[in-house]
């Protein structure tokens, strides 16, 4: 398959000139170059017909999307342009999933929206039930698609716009769902108008920031680069548009590849099952282990198993989270259970039961961050009003959002999670 941007800048390194252009290490970097004549602008690449509008298209059709856009700012920066695509068609509230990325949350405060939001019936977890009622007064869905547990939505149409949050789901496009279970889909596969951010570096070979944002068929894409370039950088990385583009050419090539790794990691869920290692049940390239049934805390196994040589994506309390990914090999399996095989087991502990909070908004999101603030002793926050996105990263999903009101049961689920101090509203600022 063609390489377009791949392509150019070995040109360009073969011509050997003098660099006297951004950035200032002069091609010490070879192929981190700026938009120089004939390297095309990422935001202006519908109109150029150049190198990353092609790359661009050849990774729709890859995808089987109408329409997809490069982002060089992950999936936030794609997030970003979404929901000012949904600006410019009069949406003002949107229905979420409280499973959602701190990215939703800053992106509808730039473009003050506000945000309804939709609970799970299990902590964490992306698949909310919505109906009629949970959708009034909204102008549009968003929801995750996988969660950090490899748990997923059930994917039901409404009768209004849908963007889904499908950061750890990009490879899904190329599983075999007969083999690794059909409840995995990517959202383009659901045949309705859509947006799905993907954030390719997450289970692709792709440089970390890279993301693809895809319109489904049927969907607008109309202003999306103008809206793009208001959020990302000008100088975008070229090292990853290189990636992006790098991998319309692997997955053609091997179009095996990724079902290759969700196999040896099949193999490996049977193995540690075998063996009685306690698994949640997650996505094809996740292993999940519950670690309190081992008799530890997730925190504790994930040190266990850093000393073992495995590094994990995150662990909490109770779970410890293995991402694999599309070029995971049979090897890289059977060296992460040699290391979980190591480690020690205790008499198994119930789950932590984390509280299933619904704070109470007193203002919108957009206004509360923009408030003056101050940081306060969590104890003392109590009748105040959340004034930041504090959460950490991974799993990024705030427990409480900016304008919610700190109250016994917000402030009791903050001490579960380590918290000591938050920032709140000034209270002459209300």
């Amino acid at each position: 398959m063609n390489t377009p941007i791949c392509n150019f800048l070995e040109r360009y390194n073969n011509e050997e000139r003098l660099r006297l252009h951004t950035p200032g290490h002069n091609g010490e970097i070879p192929n981190d170059i700026t938009e120089i004549y004939g390297a095309d602008s990422l935001y202006h690449s519908d109109k150029t017909g150049g190198i990353i509008g092609t790359s661009e298209a050849l990774a729709a059709g890859v995808f089987g999307a109408k329409k997809t856009c490069f982002s060089c700012g992950g999936g936030t920066l794609a997030i970003q342009t979404a929901l000012a695509l949904l600006k410019d068609r009069g949406c003002q509230t949107i229905a979420a999933s409280r499973y959602s990325h701190r990215s939703l949350v800053s992106a509808a405060a730039l473009l003050r929206m506000d945000i309804k939001w939709l609970y799970p019936e299990e902590f964490m977890s992306a698949d909310v039930p919505y109906n009629v009622n949970g959708l009034c007064g909204t102008d549009a869905v968003f929801v995750t698609n996988i969660d950090y547990f490899g748990g997923t939505w059930k994917f039901v149409r409404p009768n209004i716009p849908v963007v889904v949050d499908n950061a750890h789901g990009a490879y899904l496009r190329f599983v075999d769902k007969r083999r690794f279970g059909t409840e995995y889909l990517h959202p383009l596969e659901l045949g309705f108008p859509l947006m799905s951010i993907d954030s390719a570096h997450k289970t692709l070979p792709v440089i970390t920031g890279g993301a693809y944002l895809h319109f489904a068929q049927g969907e607008d894409f109309t202003n999306a680069k103008e809206h793009m370039a208001m959020f990302g950088s000008s100088s975008p990385s070229y090292l990853v548009l290189e990636s992006l583009d790098r991998f319309n050419e692997t997955i053609a090539e091997n179009i095996q590849l990724i079902n290759n790794a969700c196999e040896a990691v099949a193999e490996l869920k049977e193995r540690l099952t075998r063996n009685g290692i306690p698994l949640k049940k997650s996505d094809p390239l996740r292993v999940v282990i519950n670690a309190r049934e081992c008799g530890l805390s997730g925190f504790e196994c994930a040190a266990v198993l850093r000393t073992n040589g495995v590094e994990c994506e995150m662990a909490d309390e109770n779970y410890v989270v293995l991402m694999f990914s599309a070029t995971t090999t049979v090897e890289d399996c059977e060296r992460a259970e040699m290391g979980i095989m190591l480690v020690p087991t205790n008499i198994p502990q119930p789950l932590v039961q984390f509280a299933h909070i619904k704070p109470v908004a007193e203002m919108p999101i957009y206004e509360a961050m923009f408030k003056p603030r101050k940081v306060v002793p969590l104890e003392a926050a109590s009748g105040q009003i959340c004034a930041n996105i504090d959460c950490p990263c991974p799993p990024g999903v705030p427990l409480v959002m900016p304008g919610e009101m700190f109250d016994h049961n917000v402030i009791n689920a903050l001490k579960m999670h380590g918290v000591k101090t938050v920032s709140v509203i000034s209270k002459g600022m209300l």
